[in-house]
C-alpha cells in the first residue's frame, strides 16, 4: 500500500515544479515586457501637453512666451494635449499673481494662436506677425518707382542681354582686326 502513497508523493511533486517553472516563466516574460515598455518610452519622448522647463530648453529649439490666466491652466492643458502642443508653465515665485507665462516651441505658434482663440484670448502681438509683416528680399516693381533714387540706379545699370551683344560685337571687331593683319603681313600669292 505503499505504493500508492510513493504515487501521490510524486504527482504532488511533479506538480509544484510545474508551478514554479510556470511563474519563472511568467515573472522572466513580465520582466522583459516591462524593459521593451521602459526603452520605447525612452525612445518617445513627451510630444505633447504639459512638461518641464528644462526639457524644452534641452532641445535647443526656438521658443516663445505667452500670458495666460492661472484659472484657465487646466483648460489649456486639455487643449494642449488635444491639438499637440507641448508647453511648460512658468510660475511667478516671488508673488502670487493671477497670471502665469507659457513657454512653447516656436513652430507652434499657429496651434497656439487656435487654442488661444476657443478660450477667447485675444491672440498676442508677438504671434501675430507672421509672413505677410515680414520683409522681402526682392522688393516688388511698385515698391522700386515709389523709392525714386533707387530707380534711376537701376535704370543706369545695363542688362545682361545688351552685355551680351556688345561683347559678341567687340569680339567680332577683333577678329576683322586680326584677319586685317594677317592679309597685311602675307603677301598675294596671285601676284607673283
Amino acid at each position: 500500500m505503499n505504493n500508492g502513497g510513493e504515487a501521490a508523493d510524486q504527482m504532488v511533486r511533479q506538480s509544484l515544479q510545474f508551478a514554479e517553472v510556470a511563474i519563472k516563466l511568467t515573472a522572466l516574460g513580465f520582466k522583459n515586457a516591462l524593459s521593451m515598455a521602459l526603452a520605447y518610452a525612452k525612445e518617445r519622448p513627451k510630444v505633447r501637453g504639459r512638461t518641464r522647463l528644462d526639457r524644452l530648453l534641452r532641445e535647443g529649439r526656438e521658443l516663445r512666451i505667452i500670458p495666460i490666466q492661472t484659472k484657465d491652466l487646466k483648460e489649456f492643458t486639455q487643449q494642449a494635449k488635444h491639438y499637440g502642443v507641448l508647453f511648460a508653465p512658468i510660475r511667478d515665485k516671488q508673488g502670487q499673481g493671477e497670471k502665469l507665462d507659457i513657454m512653447f516651441r516656436a513652430e507652434d505658434v499657429s496651434k497656439l494662436n487656435r487654442i488661444y482663440e476657443r478660450m477667447g484670448y485675444a491672440i498676442p502681438q508677438q504671434t501675430r506677425q507672421g509672413r505677410k509683416k515680414a520683409l522681402t528680399r526682392h522688393p516688388q516693381d511698385s515698391n522700386l518707382r515709389m523709392r525714386g533714387d533707387l530707380e534711376a540706379k537701376l535704370d543706369s545699370r545695363p542688362s545682361v542681354r545688351t552685355a551680351i551683344i556688345e561683347l559678341k560685337q567687340a569680339a567680332l571687331a577683333a577678329q576683322k582686326a586680326r584677319e586685317q593683319a594677317r592679309d597685311a603681313i602675307t603677301p598675294d600669292r596671285g601676284e607673283r
